[in-house]
């Protein structure tokens, strides 16, 4: 029995029974007992407490305040309420609003994965109303997945476990780096240990969509790597040739969500939301979204830095509390425009001064050279006859081959004046890198050392006894291996050994309640129960599937043989009459037949006994008039 069922958690909740457990924490099903408690008395509520063995883990400790802290900011109807929040040496503890339904992990199994375009906009409008409340609160939930979100039988869905969310607030970068959350849904930032926003959890829910309406995953593999490797650097299969009834507005919002850049996903929750309102209002939209190229988020983040530090340098005079005038800020900031419109204006005489003032030039059409050798345009009429000036610029390219030119400004096709300069970027051909050997490193420093050498780094953890933990115990590709520069380098760390698996206890004997509260403990769960007669108590687990004392996974389901009590005794025939006795009615047929006994009374009509909340007919009652 588990110590704390039956217990008064600071004389408010009384524990009723355990309901879940997760990797750090179990999940009580509590009832408030108390007068001066944050919910009136009898409210049944979901306690969730971290686990001993883990108290004196400073990180899970600090992930455990970071989701306290994170959903307790949060007030929508689509997100789990937070009623109380308890951290103390003794017991750590978040009391939440009990939810009683079917995780939306189930519901799609129920429905072979796959929903209708309908139903889907129905769950995503709803996921991206609860994440655009959190982000405009400073949360990143970071573990956005059909497992994380339940299901009322109204239709409503809410959104929980804010356990890896973060508090996107400089001072609180607690889980920066850490490539954390399901690896079927993280964004390929995510994958690579760097700093997560709000369009993490974007790519998330463009995750979700694509499964909803196609039924399978974007990407899967043999292990977590893998498919960590995959969101880094593969394309999905289009979402248009496995499901192709899907409406094309549905299809690009889903891609645009999933865009491997986060500058090219939505900017926000809200504008995705904007986006499956306006397919709802019209189906036949067609948004047409323009990309990123992968070469420009480089320039996208220099010119934030730059603003970033910008403003930082114009912020520092406003901690001076000297004022002397309010005219003299007023006449500088003039000053400071007048000389930045003049420096413009003579940047662009300079520059062009002849197409400015003489109409001795032509708007002439510019031509495409992207693709081009440097030898094939130079030999063109506009730059060999001077219509244009020419700044070259060389720069690595993995997309191109050496020498060819793949980036020009201004682009081709448009109308130019004639003399007016373009830049053509030619290629220097794909940049290698050698893999530096970080071996025995410890793991902030060897990311940082790989990551200035020019590739990407996935932080995996094993267990390595030889390897000090939080050293690195090798890579892939190995340490000097020459590889494209922006590859993607596998980091092994070496991390304690931490149990996966657990022994399957004896459930003979115990109620189907009792039984499962001890898988749960055991890191098991409940599976199929069989009915049989015995003369075991109704209701008693008399056999279970998986053998007492055996080694088993985390979370394997025991199935069990629940008695049914005594076998019914049949009912013995009656005596046939004599046909002497017989009134000889003639009527043969109700004589044969008319005292048979019902066949809803035999004893093969008796129903199953299941375990827990059924999720083979949901009751959904679905209000598709939402919009």
């Amino acid at each position: 029995m588990d110590n704390l069922i039956g217990k008064k958690l600071d004389g408010l909740y009384e524990v009723k029974e355990l309901i879940g457990a997760g990797g750090m924490a179990n999940v009580y099903k509590a009832v408030m007992v108390g007068q001066n408690g944050p919910v009136p008395a009898g409210t049944v509520v979901a306690v969730k407490v971290l686990r001993a063995e883990y108290m004196h883990d400073p990180d899970l400790v600090n992930r455990f305040k970071n989701e306290s802290k994170a959903i307790s900011l949060l007030h929508h109807p689509n997100i789990v309420k937070v009623y109380d929040v308890s951290v103390t040496d003794r017991l750590q503890y978040i009391v939440m609003e009990y939810v009683n339904g079917m995780t939306l992990r189930q519901y799609l199994n129920e429905r072979g994965g796959k929903l209708t375009s309908r139903e889907t906009v129905h769950f995503i409008s709803q996921i991206l109303q609860a994440l655009d409340h959190a982000h405009r609160n400073g949360v990143v939930h970071r573990d956005v997945k059909p497992q994380n979100i339940m299901l009322l039988a109204s239709g409503q869905l809410r959104m929980m476990d804010f356990g890896i969310a973060r508090i996107s607030r400089a001072e609180n970068q607690l889980l920066a780096g850490k490539a954390m959350g399901s690896v079927h849904y993280i964004s390929p930032e995510q994958a690579k240990g760097e700093v997560t926003g709000p369009q993490s959890d974007i790519y998330s829910v463009g995750v979700m969509m694509y499964e909803m309406l196609s039924g399978r995953l974007p990407f899967d593999g043999d292990d977590a790597v893998k498919v960590a490797l995959k969101q880094i650097t593969d394309t999905p299969r289009p979402l248009a040739e496995i499901a192709p009834e899907t409406p094309r507005a549905l299809v690009e919002i889903t891609e645009k969500a999933m865009a491997k850049l986060p500058a090219n996903r939505y900017a926000s929750a809200s504008e995705m939301l904007e986006a499956l309102h306006r397919y709802v209002q019209d189906p036949d939209v067609v948004f047409a979204y323009k990309y990123i190229t992968e070469e420009a988020p480089a320039k996208v983040v220099k010119q934030t830095m730059s603003q970033k530090k910008d403003s930082a340098a114009g912020r520092v005079p406003k901690k001076r509390k000297k004022k002397r005038s309010a005219f003299i800020p007023v006449l500088l900031g003039i000053t400071v425009a007048f000389a930045l419109a003049c420096a413009a204006l003579c940047f662009m005489i300079l520059r062009n001064a002849n197409n400015l003032f003489t109409d001795e030039k032509a708007d002439i059409v510019l031509e495409d050279f992207v693709g081009m050798t440097r030898a094939e345009a130079e030999a063109s009429p506009q730059i060999s006859g001077g219509q244009i000036n020419v700044e070259w610029v060389e720069e690595y390219s993995s997309t191109y081959g050496e020498g060819y030119i793949y980036k020009q400004s201004p682009t081709g096709g448009r109308n130019i004046r004639e003399g007016q300069t373009v830049t053509l970027t030619v290629s220097l051909g794909t940049q290698y890198v050698t893999i530096p050997d970080v071996t025995n490193y410890v793991q902030s420093d060897a990311e940082q050392l790989l990551r200035d050498s020019g590739v990407s780094v996935l932080v995996v953890q094993n267990v390595e006894p030889s390897v000090a933990v939080g050293a690195v115990i090798r890579t892939d590709p190995a340490a000097g291996t020459s590889v494209p520069a922006g590859s993607t380098v596998v980091v092994y760390v070496s991390r304690q050994q931490v149990a996966t698996t657990t022994t399957v206890p004896s459930v003979v004997g115990l109620t189907v309640d009792d039984a499962r509260t001890l898988l749960v403990q055991n890191r098991l769960t409940l599976g199929s129960q069989t009915q049989a007669y015995s003369d075991q108590p109704a209701g008693t687990v008399i056999a279970q599937g998986t053998a007492a004392g055996s080694t088993v996974k985390f979370n394997t389901r025991v199935n069990v043989t629940v008695s049914a009590g005594p076998e019914p005794v049949p009912e013995q025939p009656a005596e046939p009459e004599s046909p002497s006795s017989s009134e000889g009615t003639g009527d043969w047929w109700s004589d044969l037949w008319g005292g048979g006994s019902s066949s809803s009374d035999s004893p093969s009509s008796s129903s199953s006994e299941g375990g827990g909340s059924s999720s083979s007919d949901p009751g959904l009652i679905w209000p598709w008039d939402w919009f």
